[in-house]
């Protein structure tokens, strides 16, 4: 996967993309509402390895850096996961942009960019957000990218979460 918008370039991860993820998910902000806990520098480098040692061509998605064009700096991570939800697999779409890059409209540039690639050339049917209830900027980015409020969930010891999702206009 190799996406480009106005002002991103999202594109597969790499080893060296480490450091700046780990920095990025070292805010507390960052990881508020998706456990509260930032990953080591170890546990952010052995999740690339895992993406790029088979996630991406088992699931032919995943987690992409996001890196702004103009300057090449990584200011965040977008793309899909695999979830299951009601004994149905799904892609979900995942975003986390370091507050910096944050309230210009960035996640959701790239959260469009993600959803149109997923439909169009990853031939997905449907695609879920889980948001925490608190989380407002992620409700609206996935509301600005066209996906809906479905229902509730709880999510083990995680607490309750809002689902949101959007078919393929080709699922219709």
């Amino acid at each position: 996967m190799h996406i480009e918008t106005t002002r991103l370039r999202l594109r597969a991860l790499r080893e060296d993309d480490a450091e700046d993820l780990a920095r990025i998910f070292s805010h507390p902000s960052v990881v508020q509402y998706s456990g509260g806990r930032s990953p080591t520098l170890d546990q952010v480098r052995e999740g690339i390895r895992q993406h790029i040692s088979g996630y991406y061509r088992d699931h032919g998605y995943g987690l992409l850096a996001a890196e702004l064009r103009d300057t090449g700096e990584i200011v965040g991570r977008v793309g899909f996961l695999e979830t299951e939800i009601d004994a149905t697999g799904d892609a979900e779409l995942h975003y986390h942009l370091a507050p910096a890059a944050w309230g210009n409209g960035l996640a959701t540039e790239a959260a469009r960019a993600v959803l149109d690639w997923g439909f169009e050339e990853g031939r997905l049917a449907r695609v879920v957000a889980v948001i925490h209830p608190d989380n407002q900027a992620s409700r609206r980015v996935a509301e600005k990218c066209g996906l809906t409020f479905w229902k509730e969930m709880e999510l083990g010891d995680s607490g309750r979460f809002r689902v949101y999702h959007n078919r393929s206009p080709a699922a219709d």
